[in-house]
């Protein structure tokens, strides 16, 4: 018996389709030390439950997804009466940069009670600190323009995937964010003591 070795061709169509299927599924098969190594946001908001005469107070922070050692945190203290503070005029708001050791040691745990996280495909630090520049000279309004409407612009702009399904509005107040909306939304870690 005489055997003949010629191979079938498949036509080019389904060999394209094949390569795209592969790559379409590489990520999903690279090794789970490498799908760690991509980078990866970090916003936390951290809970003063007594401030602002119980309503609350929070303060933020993001991590830089090119080098997770490396946050900026800051807050908006608003003014001493709690109601208002025109445009152009201080505010009360501050920022600062370094490791979570060190906004540990800023973040006062004398007056912070709590703080919760969620993580993000990634992270623009310039465009939070950017945003932070514009919040810091805009005023303050104790029901529109505060602590947390600030922090929450700043997230959206550290990540425009943080939106309203992650990131609900802030029409309430500091307390009622974080411990009823929060608690709803998608992706935010249970709250911890801080």
């Amino acid at each position: 018996m005489i055997r003949t070795n010629v191979r079938k061709r498949r036509p080019a169509g389904s060999t394209l389709a094949a390569a795209a299927l592969l790559g379409a599924l590489a990520p999903a098969l690279l090794p789970a030390a490498q799908a760690q190594a991509a980078p990866l946001g970090r916003a936390c908001l951290f809970q003063d439950k007594e401030g602002a005469q119980g309503a609350g107070h929070v303060a933020w922070a993001v991590r830089d997804p090119k080098d997770s050692g490396h946050w900026i945190w800051g807050a908006t203290e608003g003014p001493a009466n709690g109601m208002y503070i025109p445009a152009g005029s201080p505010n009360g708001s501050w920022i600062k940069g370094g490791t979570w050791k060190q906004l540990r040691g800023s973040i006062s745990l004398a007056r912070y009670d709590n703080y919760r996280c969620i993580n993000t495909a990634g992270g623009n630090l310039a465009a939070a600190q950017q945003t932070y520049g514009r919040m810091k000279a805009n005023g303050y309004a104790v029901l529109t323009n505060n602590c947390l409407t600030k922090s929450l612009e700043i997230f959206r702009s550290y990540s425009p995937a943080l939106t309203g399904s992650s990131l609900p509005d802030g029409r309430t107040t500091p307390n009622h964010y974080f411990e009823v909306s929060l608690n709803s939304a998608r992706g935010w870690e249970a709250s911890r003591s801080y």
